[in-house]
C-alpha cells in the first residue's frame, strides 16, 4: 500500500468522521497536573530536566483537489454518502468509478458519492432533518455509535434473505451481531476497529522489561510496568508508562466495552429496557478505581497532551487501542521507526485467565425510503461480495482495519508478531452494545472519566455521578 505521511491537520481532515477516535483525542487538553517535584540534595543544583520531545507539525499542504467523477450517462442514480475527506474520499471514488464504467453500465445504475457533513446539530439531528426532508442518502455508510438510534425510527430496509444469509455466513459474527434489528440483519460490515495491547519494546528494555519474553499477564502486572516505565526527572514527566485516551469518549467507552467482557459482564446490559450500563457492579467500580491507581501512581499521559501525540513521539508505552490507530498514528503521525518497536498483545482480564477483544464497524444500510432498493443491494453485493471482498481490499490496503470478513488477510504493513497478535484477538471478540443514545453515553463517559484521572474527583464519587447520569440519558433515549 501507499502510506501518506500527513499533518495533523490534513490527517483530522482525512478521518472526518471515520473516527471520532482522532478527532476526540485532538481537543484541547484538560489542565495538567503537575508532578511532585524530587528534593534536591542539600548544597547540590537541581539540573531542569529537559522537555519531552514532540514531533513539530508539518505546514498544512495544499488540499488535495477532488478526483473528477466518470459522467453520468443514464440508468438509476443512486446516491451514498461517505465520512472520509482528501486523498481517502478520492480513494473510495477510483472504485465507484470503476463500477459506474464497467459494471455499472451494464446494471444500467449509476452511483453518485458524496461526503457526509454533519449539521451544527450533531450527526444523528442531520440524519434524521434529511430522512425527514427526503433528500437522504439511498445507501448509509454509518458508524454504529448512530445505528441503534436511526434503526428505531424506521430509518432501514433489510436486505432480502439470500443477502443476510450470504452476510452471516462470510462476516465475522460479532461484526454482524452489531448491524442485528428487530433479529434481521440489516447490512454490511465495515471497518473492523477490534483493540489491542501495544507495548514500546525499546522504551522496556530500557527499564529491564521484555514483552516478547515476558510481557504483563495480569492488570496488576501491568499497572508495576507502567510505573516503571514512567520517566520523571526533576519533577517534570517525560514519559508515561500509560496512555490515556483523554477528551475522547469513544476510545474509552471501546475499552470499557473489552475490559468489563474480558472479566465476565457486558459493559452494557441490553436483556433489560432501557438498557443498563454495568458502571457501578464489582467490576465496574474495580475498572474505575484501576484508572486511579493509575493516575495516583502517576503513570498515565493525561498530562502530556493528547494520546495520538502521545504514543506517536514516543511520550506513553503501553496503549490499548484498536486497529485503525496503527495507520492513522503510527504510520501518518509517528516518529520514524515507531511502528516496529511495538509488540502486540491480546487484552486480558484482570487475573490473565482470559483473553480477546471486540469489533467495532460501519455498516452499509440502506434507506427505507429510497426508491430503488434492488438497485442498492445489487451495487453492494459487487462492493461488498467475493471473490473480490471489494470494499475488505480497500478497508485493509488503504485505511489499515482489521477484516471483518472471515478469514481475510490482515493489513500488509502490520509487522509479523502484530498479525499474529491480531489473528487470536480475532479468535474471541465482543460486539459494541446496540443501543439508543450510544453517543451521549460516550460524553458521560469521557467526562467523569477525564475528571478521575486528573484526580479531580475520587473512584466513588466517579461511580455514583456516572451510574446517575448513565440511568438518565438511556431513559430520555428510550422514552423518545
Amino acid at each position: 500500500m501507499e502510506v501518506r505521511r500527513l499533518s495533523r491537520r490534513r490527517l483530522l481532515a482525512g478521518l472526518g468522521a471515520t473516527a471520532v477516535a482522532v478527532l476526540a483525542a485532538c481537543a484541547p487538553s484538560p489542565a495538567p497536573t503537575p508532578a511532585p517535584a524530587e528534593q534536591p540534595k542539600p548544597g547540590a543544583t537541581p539540573t531542569p530536566a529537559p522537555a519531552p520531545e514532540v514531533k513539530p507539525l508539518l505546514a498544512t499542504p495544499t488540499p488535495v483537489p477532488t478526483l473528477a467523477p466518470v459522467p453520468y450517462k443514464g440508468g438509476t442514480k443512486l446516491l451514498l454518502r461517505v465520512h472520509w475527506s482528501g486523498v481517502y474520499f478520492n480513494d473510495f471514488q477510483k472504485i465507484i468509478n470503476e463500477y459506474n464504467s464497467t459494471q455499472g453500465e451494464k446494471d444500467k445504475i449509476y452511483v453518485e458519492l458524496q461526503r457526509f457533513v454533519a449539521g451544527q446539530a450533531g450527526p444523528i439531528a442531520t440524519y434524521i432533518a434529511d430522512f425527514q426532508a427526503g433528500t437522504q442518502e439511498d445507501i448509509y455508510h454509518l458508524n454504529d455509535a448512530y445505528f441503534a438510534d436511526l434503526a428505531s425510527r424506521g430509518f432501514f430496509r433489510p436486505p432480502p434473505p439470500e443477502i443476510q444469509s450470504y452476510i452471516k455466513e462470510n462476516w465475522l459474527e460479532t461484526a454482524v451481531r452489531a448491524g442485528i434489528w428487530e433479529g434481521k440483519i440489516m447490512g454490511y460490515p465495515t471497518e473492523n476497529q477490534t483493540m489491542a495491547v501495544f507495548i514500546n519494546k525499546k522504551m522496556a528494555q530500557e527499564v529491564g522489561l521484555d514483552p516478547e519474553k515476558s510481557p504483563p499477564r495480569t492488570w496488576e502486572e501491568q499497572r508495576e510496568w507502567a510505573k516503571k516505565l514512567t520517566k520523571i526527572e526533576g519533577g517534570k514527566k517525560l514519559r508515561a508508562g500509560f496512555v490515556w485516551h483523554d477528551a475522547n469518549g469513544e476510545r474509552q467507552f471501546v475499552q470499557r466495552v473489552v475490559m468489563h467482557w474480558l472479566n465476565g459482564e457486558d459493559f452494557v446490559d441490553t436483556s433489560v429496557t432501557p438498557p443498563k450500563v454495568n458502571i457501578a457492579t464489582d467490576i465496574g467500580r474495580m475498572i474505575t478505581e484501576y484508572w486511579y491507581k493509575l493516575a495516583e501512581d502517576g503513570s498515565l499521559s493525561a498530562d502530556l497532551g493528547q494520546a495520538p501525540q502521545v504514543w506517536g513521539n514516543r511520550l506513553g508505552a503501553i496503549n490499548w487501542h484498536e486497529s485503525f490507530a496503527v495507520y492513522f498514528v503510527l504510520v501518518t503521525q509517528g516518529q520514524p521507526g515507531i511502528l516496529e518497536e511495538q509488540h502486540t498483545l491480546v487484552p486480558f482480564s484482570a487475573d490473565g485467565s482470559k483473553r480477546g477483544s471486540n469489533t467495532r464497524n460501519y455498516h452499509f444500510l440502506v434507506s427505507a425510503k429510497t426508491k430503488y432498493p434492488d438497485e442498492c443491494w445489487k451495487f453492494l453485493r459487487w462492493l461488498n461480495d467475493g471473490p473480490e471482498f471489494r470494499m475488505q481490499k480497500f478497508q485493509t490496503d488503504v485505511f489499515g482495519f482489521v477484516p471483518s470478513v472471515k478469514g481475510y488477510k490482515l493489513p500488509d504493513f502490520f509487522p509479523a508478531q502484530m498479525k499474529e497478535a491480531y489473528k487470536k484477538a480475532l479468535e474471541n471478540t465482543t460486539p459494541m452494545p446496540v443501543v439508543r443514545g450510544l453517543a451521549q453515553l460516550y460524553n458521560i463517559l469521557r467526562d467523569n472519566q477525564d475528571a478521575l484521572v486528573l484526580k479531580k474527583v475520587k473512584p466513588a464519587e466517579a461511580v455514583q455521578k456516572m451510574d446517575q447520569e448513565f440511568k438518565q440519558a438511556l431513559k430520555e433515549a428510550y422514552s423518545s
